[in-house]
Parts: C-alpha cells; structure tokens; sequence
C-alpha cells in the first residue's frame, strides 16, 4: 500500500500516541509479534514508529511502512494497556491522513456502499463459479485467486432476497427491534440474516429492517478510509431512527463494533446508534427465555472475532446461550481470544502472515476434538472454513445463530 510522505499529515493526530509508557504488556497479546518477535511488529514499537516519523527522526521506507500496515488493528492490545492508549484509533487516523489508495481498491469498497451494485457483482460471481470458465483460474492475478479461495458458493437470487420490512413476533409480544442487512451478509451469508430473525420472532420481538439502511463502514475504517465509515454510518442513524426500538441487534460482531463505536465517529449524532447497538447473542441471553432448543450431543466449540471481544468487550454471552442447548458438549478453545488473522481484508493483503496467525489457531481448534467450530463474523468464518480445509480438519464452520436456528423447538 503506496502511503505519501508528508511529514505534517504524519505528525497530525499523534498526540493521544504520547500516552504510552512502552511498559510492553500490549506485546504478548499482538498477533503479528507472536509470529515474528519483532519489537517494531508490536503496538509499541507501531506506536514509537508513527511518532518518530511525524517528528521527522525516521524515513518512510517500504520497510518502514510495511510494518505499520501489518498491523490487523485486532485491538488486543487496548484491553491490557494500563494508559488506556486507544490504539486503533490512533492507527486509523495515521492511515486516514498518509494511506493512498489505488482506483481499482477504492472503487471495490465503494461496491459495498450501494445494495444493487453488490447483488449485481452476486450473481457475476455465481454464474463464474458454475461455469466452466472457471478451470482458467490460474490465468487471474494472484490476489483475484486469493479472492476466490475465500470465496463461498454464493446462494441463488431466491435465497439473497431482503429480508421483510417487518416481521411480527411469534407468542407474546416483548417488544419491536432492528436488523442490520449490512453488505457482505446480505449477499454471502443472507441465510444468517435470516436465522437472526427466525430466533429474535421466538423470542417473542417484531423485527423491522429499515429501509435505507446498508454498509456499516466497518472495513472502511480498517483501511484508513474514516471518512467513508462516518458517511455509512450517518446514514444508518438516519434509517435506524425512523422508528423506536427496543435495540438494534447485530449478527456480525465487525458490524456491531461499528455501531458500537458510533458516537466516535459522529458525536452526538451517533449516541443512539451506539446507545442501541448489543450483539445478537448477548440479546438472546438476556431477552431470549422463550427459546427452546431440541437436544444435541455434538461436541462444539466457539472462536472469539476481536471485534466482539475486545471492541465491544462481549466475552461470555456464546458460551452461556450454547449451553442452553441440552446435551450440547461445549470446549473452550485454548486461545480463542487470539485473532484468527482475517482481519477484514488482510488476509488478502497479507496472505502469508494471516496463515502464520491462523496456524496456531487451527492447532488450538484441533486440540478441542469439536467437530463444528462457531464464530459470528463473516471474515472469520470465510478465514477458518479456508483453513481447515487446507489443513484437513473434519470440522464444519458455522454462525452461532445458524447452530441455534437448526436446534430451535417450534
């Protein structure tokens, strides 16, 4: 990634990086330092690296900036600091104000910010997996084939339909509550979308999926591209406000990091957003005692996405609402809170340092004997189901919603 060489843009917005003590407990919780040790492959020598090149006291070699891009932006690291260094979002406005974007990236994530484009590119890709064109992939650039890889079957236009502006509740009637579609679960995983209405019904809640509503901005803000995240996110206050609601529940932990952090990005305008915003499964744990779930004696075991660990510190509710599951068998895995390297789209930038991270991962997934590996973040699941395959496990990959919508006792 071509990043420009103003040392005033460097400089500007650095302050908040002071704020580190280079004490190092952040080290032992970075992914990219467990795998190559290097001092300046943790958030502190990151941080020590974008002061020093604001302040002039370092070039901005490719080396230099290949190291600062490596970062995932997991957040690990914020939850140990003992200064409260927010580190991400010091990272994100370092790469709002140097990163420079090529036309063919910036017009990819502009693909997500308009449904018709995104269903459009759908059906391309479906009609490119079932044709024998395909047999001529090793002729497509590196990165398109890296693409592929990841790449699902992608459902047929009946099952990649919007969900219903409303759904009414099943039994006794809680209250009314909203859904994000979003982007890439609309498209890729819209049987999700699906199953979290399914269950949020039982639970006795009227579901409404606004209209206007669309990308939650959140791998714009992975890339450095805030202003694009603030713009996505403002429209979705918009649609979410139209009505009241109880909360707006989120199936995608990157989407709901987004809403959660919502009141950063746009102020006041943002508190309802963030106010409203909890996580799916920690809503069915608190609001869901009307399921019911038939028995199963499988052997799971749950991944924590990073960006519902740490950017919304949800660290129990996938465990508790499993183990409502009579005679369901639930592993922890050894450590599930370490991230798994998708990262939005840096297992496409950095391939080979995403399967170092996973790597371990999968040692700790094969450690666990569990047979169905559940993660509720759609790049999670496209980087585990890639490398299990790879790796030959006989584990299936699942959202937790969908584990919980096959078990549901009408």
């Amino acid at each position: 990634m071509e990043v420009t060489q103003s040392r005033d843009t460097q400089l500007a917005g650095m302050q908040e990086a002071l704020a580190c003590v280079h004490c190092g407990l952040c080290t032992q919780y970075c992914p990219t330092y467990l795998v190559t040790g290097r001092e300046t492959a943790n958030p502190r020598g990151r941080l020590w690296t974008m002061r020093a090149l604001g302040e002039g006291r370092l070039e901005p070699t490719p080396a230099v900036l290949a190291e600062l891009d490596s970062c995932l932006v997991c957040r690990a690291c914020e939850s140990v600091c003992p200064s409260s260094v927010q580190y991400g979002d010091v990272l994100g406005a370092f790469r709002e104000r140097t990163r420079k974007r090529g036309f063919w990236r910036r017009q990819s994530f502009k693909v997500l910010e308009h449904p018709a484009l995104l269903r459009a590119l759908a059906t391309l890709l479906r009609c490119w997996q079932r044709s024998p064109l395909r047999m001529l992939r090793s002729l497509l650039p590196q990165r398109l084939r890296r693409m592929e890889d990841y790449l699902p079957p992608v459902p047929p236009t009946t099952e990649r339909q919007p969900l219903p502006a409303l759904t009414p509740a099943v039994g006794t009637r809680r209250g009314v509550v909203g859904v994000l579609e979003g982007c890439v679960m609309s498209v890729l995983f819209a049987d999700v979308n699906r199953d979290t209405v399914l269950l949020l019904t039982h639970a006795g809640y009227d579901v409404c999926v606004p209209r206007g509503q669309g990308c939650c901005g959140a791998l714009h803000e992975h890339d450095g591209d805030l202003q694009g995240a603030r713009r996505l996110l403002q429209r979705n206050a918009t649609a979410f406000a139209a009505q009241p609601l109880d909360a707006i529940v989120m199936n995608s932990s990157g989407c709901g990091a987004a809403f959660h952090d919502a009141r950063r990005h746009l102020g006041a305008a943002g508190n309802e957003l963030s106010h409203l915003s909890v996580d799916a499964q920690r809503f069915l744990v608190d609001h869901g005692a009307a399921l019911r779930f038939r028995p199963h004696a499988g052997r799971v075991t749950s991944d924590a996405p990073c960006h519902l660990h740490y950017a919304q510190n949800e660290t129990s509710a996938p465990l508790q609402l499993l183990r409502r599951v009579p005679g369901l068998q639930v592993v922890e895995m050894p450590d599930a809170a370490l991230c798994c390297g998708a990262a939005g789209v840096y297992n496409l930038d950095h391939p080979v340092m995403a399967a170092a991270i996973l790597s371990g991962k999968l040692d700790s997934l094969a450690a666990t004997g569990a047979n169905i590996l559940l993660s509720s973040n759609p790049g999670c699941i496209l980087q585990w189901r890639n490398g299990i395959t790879e790796r030959g496990l006989n584990v299936e990959v699942l959202h937790p919603l969908t584990f919980l919508a096959r078990l549901l006792s009408a």
